[in-house]
């Protein structure tokens, strides 16, 4: 002001004209910044959101891999525990499968067990022959010879035992061997029925015969574990029995073990 004060009049107005010009530019300035601001701010706004979407976007993805992975973790999680589930299975079959052969070779070997001491206690009780002097023999048994000498026939042949057998060829258990002898001996009393096998006939041959309370030569005695044998009452060594075991034709003591019973043979 003190500039002014000391200027004329007519230089005074060509400063105030510089001054207002000046504030003009100031004020148009500050009006193009102040306009230029709000876009500023809305470019540096859309550049942050831009970046933030582009984070979340890839964040996104990354969830979608990962989601993919578990769920691919999943799938396979699912194949395992079926395939274990299948390999539990197939071990619980072969655990039942090996219980079951156990089970089996236990019962063999009870069998086994038992045959042994089946043997055991019949070799105790042979009642040796002498199988070259046998038609001597079998002239001690009048009348019941020919049934001795047939039987000694299929010894010497070494017909097998067999459980159910029904022929030579195939070989007998204890009473399909006696009912093949009364069948080949035409006995009475045991007829074939018909469609009835030699097997299925032999287990009714306790009930078909009748019983008697001593035996005699030719007869039946029927001992425990189904032997059904040929008794022969031999003075000189003892009676004896004739039938087929599990070792073949043998010839036993007749005490070798207590009878059951004793059944009639009726020869024709």
């Amino acid at each position: 002001m003190k500039v002014l004060s000391s200027l004329t009049p007519g230089d005074q107005f060509p400063v105030l004209l510089e001054r207002i010009e000046r504030r003009e530019k100031s004020e148009r300035s500050r009006a193009v910044l102040y306009s230029l601001l709000p876009a500023a701010l809305t470019v540096v706004l859309l550049g942050y959101t831009a970046s933030s979407v582009r984070n979340a976007q890839k964040q996104v993805d990354a969830l979608k891999t990962a989601a993919s992975t578990s769920t691919t973790q999943i799938d396979t999680l699912k194949k395992n525990a079926e395939t274990y589930k299948g390999q539990a299975q197939s071990l619980q079959g072969d655990a039942e499968s090996y219980k079951n052969q156990v089970t089996d070779l236990q019962a063999q070997l009870v069998e086994a067990q038992k045959a042994l001491s089946e043997a055991v206690n019949l070799s105790r009780a042979v009642h040796t022959i002498d199988y070259a002097n046998a038609k001597e023999l079998a002239s001690r048994f009048p009348g019941s010879e020919n049934l001795l000498l047939d039987i000694l026939e299929l010894r010497q042949r070494r017909i097998k035992w067999k459980p159910g057998g029904q022929s030579p060829q195939e070989g007998f258990d204890s009473p399909s061997f006696a009912m093949y002898i009364l069948r080949q001996k035409h006995a009475t009393g045991i007829e074939p029925r018909p469609g009835e096998s030699l097997s299925e006939a032999s287990r009714s041959l306790y009930d078909r015969l009748p019983p008697i309370n001593q035996p005699r030569t030719g007869d039946l005695v029927f001992y425990p574990a189904g032997y059904a044998m040929f008794y022969f009452a031999e003075p000189r060594e003892g009676s004896f029995v004739l039938g087929i075991t599990p070792f073949g034709i043998t010839a036993l003591k007749s005490d070798f073990a207590k009878p059951v019973g004793y059944r009639q043979v009726q020869w024709r």
